[in-house]
């Protein structure tokens, strides 16, 4: 009872403070980024443009790439509530909105900043991460490709965690290295979410 009467209590003042700090932080530095790239955002402008000095960054953001896995992952768990039921529409369905709503992602962004996140994934310097629980989009990609299997659609022997992470990884590598700005991107996209499908289908 009394943890939970701690866990309900209001957030006291330095606390939210706290917060508003690290939020000004979070969107000071991906403006940074926006303008200037990963490599070339510089924290001092960032502590600067959140009215703090260098040191606070760090306090909440161990690295720059730390805010871009937490931008990922915000994008990831909008993506996911834009997608809905995976169980309502058929996995090809799914894949084929999962990439439009990504790329609604990248106008969202900009190209600069989606680019550099997605680009972390192909990184050593990307902060380490082990719990699917971390990855909504990986999460609600392995969940799809379950609800298809036990409809039918998918072959019984098809691992859905081994598809979600090829799908992901494969979409990823093409969108960070803008092979999605070609005149023939929506047909290599579709084309690309449908051969993924076929090769796990039922025959």
């Amino acid at each position: 009872m009394a943890a939970n009467a701690l866990s309900d209590a209001p957030p006291t003042a330095r606390e939210i403070r706290r917060r508003e700090t690290r939020a000004r932080l979070f969107e000071a530095a991906v403006a940074e980024i926006g303008r200037s790239g990963l490599n070339g955002a510089d924290v001092s402008a960032i502590a600067s443009a959140a009215g703090v000095v260098r040191g606070t960054f760090y306090f909440h953001f161990p690295t720059k790439e730390h805010v871009l896995v937490e931008l990922e992952r915000n994008e990831e768990v909008r993506i996911v509530a834009a997608l809905g039921d995976p169980a309502t529409t058929s996995l090809e369905s799914m894949l084929a909105d999962l990439v439009r709503e990504t790329l609604t992602s990248e106008r969202r962004l900009g190209p600069v900043v989606f680019r550099d996140m997605l680009g972390l994934h192909f990184s050593s310097t990307r902060p380490a991460e082990d719990e699917l629980a971390e990855h909504p989009l990986a999460e609600f990609v392995v969940t799809a490709v379950s609800a298809a299997q036990a409809s039918g659609q998918v072959a019984p022997d098809v691992d859905p965690a081994e598809i979600a992470l090829f799908f992901l990884t494969g979409l990823f590598a093409l969108l960070a290295t803008g092979a999605h700005d070609s005149h023939h991107a929506d047909a290599l996209l579709r084309r690309y979410a449908t051969t993924i499908v076929k090769g796990v289908q039922t025959r």
